[in-house]
């Protein structure tokens, strides 16, 4: 004799969300994305601490590198090794990249960074992973007035022509960063300079800042519209406070 057990509708839908297969996120970026050190801090590891498991996060930007470096290096060969280890492993994998700050110093700088980048693109989504482009993080340099004078507006601008022409997921860092720092005005953002006169890298205060920014920011991009594939909410914690200071445009230390 059989037994059949019978769920209400709420009932499945309770088990079906329950399931939260585990999630890598792969980091490809520069100084402003990597681990904090001397010559560098981003928001890699800001990041990386939102996360609950089964979520993990391989941090592997690298201080001074542009799409060109983090290619030719052997760097951009070691995180779609692991991008395709991690598929083999059924893990969900997501691959944040950005670059900009060193991209200028390019011989044919804005045709080599699209080019990189779609190759990028193209690149993950052949080892079973989801890109996601990200525009610079801005750099805190004022004018009297007291907006940014960021020349980084125009890499922003390339990042979203990709994404755009290549249908990649993507999140504006350089937009919500810039209008954070401007909310917050300068003598606050003095406070998460690395080092004095270093108004680009991010000390472990900031980290913690704009980490929390790129978790809330994929979390939106990547649970939209219905594509419950790419859900990540079960993935990255929750802090309400800071999202809604950040929202409100106030840095909390």
């Amino acid at each position: 004799m059989r037994t059949i057990f019978l769920f209400s509708l709420p009932t499945l839908l309770t088990v079906a969300s329950a399931y939260c297969p585990p999630t890598v996120f792969l980091l490809a970026g520069d100084s402003t994305t990597a681990s904090l050190s001397a010559n560098g801090g981003g928001w890699g590891d800001g990041f990386n601490a939102t996360l609950v498991p089964p979520g993990v996060c391989e941090n592997h930007a690298l201080n001074g590198r542009s799409t060109k470096t983090f290619i030719d290096n052997g760097d951009w060969g070691r995180l779609l090794e692991s991008a395709a280890s991690f598929s083999e492993k059924e893990y969900r994998v997501f691959v944040t990249i950005q670059f900009g700050h060193n991209d200028q110093k390019l011989v044919d700088f804005e045709e080599q960074f699209k080019t990189n980048l779609k190759a990028m693109v193209g690149d993950v989504r052949g080892k079973g992973g989801v890109p996601v482009l990200v525009t610079p993080l801005a750099r805190r340099n004022f004018w009297p007035n007291g907006t940014l004078n960021d020349i980084l507006s125009p890499w922003a601008g390339y990042v979203r022509e990709v994404a755009e022409e290549m249908k990649a997921n993507s999140i504006d860092l350089w937009k919500e960063s810039k209008r954070l720092l401007e909310a917050v005005g300068e003598t606050q953002a003095r406070r998460i300079d690395l080092a004095d006169g270093d108004h680009t890298h991010l000390n472990h205060a900031a980290e913690k800042v704009f980490g929390r920014m790129v978790a809330d920011l994929l979390v939106a991009e990547l649970s939209e519209r219905g594509r419950k594939r790419l859900d990540v909410r079960c993935v990255v914690g929750r802090n309400e406070t800071m999202s809604r200071e950040i929202k409100k445009g106030v840095m909390s230390f």
